[in-house]
């Protein structure tokens, strides 16, 4: 699963790295599974997606105020949360 952090993320970034991820540092080379940012920040204003976003979908992550934990569970599990 190839993983793109923002920029200003970086300690999450360096713990999804020692749990295993493999993050992509520029995203204008490789298609990614998933892109973690701050979107309250305009997280993906600065970030050119059109050629990284795979047919099947990309999930876009907004970090807010969670965990590595909340993170590492919606990677694995593709989903925020319940609906109810």
């Amino acid at each position: 699963m190839n993983v793109y952090v923002s920029e200003e993320l970086e300690e999450m970034k360096n713990e999804l790295i020692t749990r295993g991820y493999s993050i992509v540092s520029n995203i204008n080379n490789m298609p990614c599974d998933a892109m973690i940012c701050n979107l309250k920040n305009g997280g993906l204003l600065s970030i050119n997606t059109q050629n990284n976003i795979k047919q099947e979908g990309t999930l876009i992550i907004d970090c807010g105020s969670k965990t590595v934990d909340e993170i590492e569970y919606i990677l694995n599990n593709r989903i925020y949360s319940p609906i109810f």
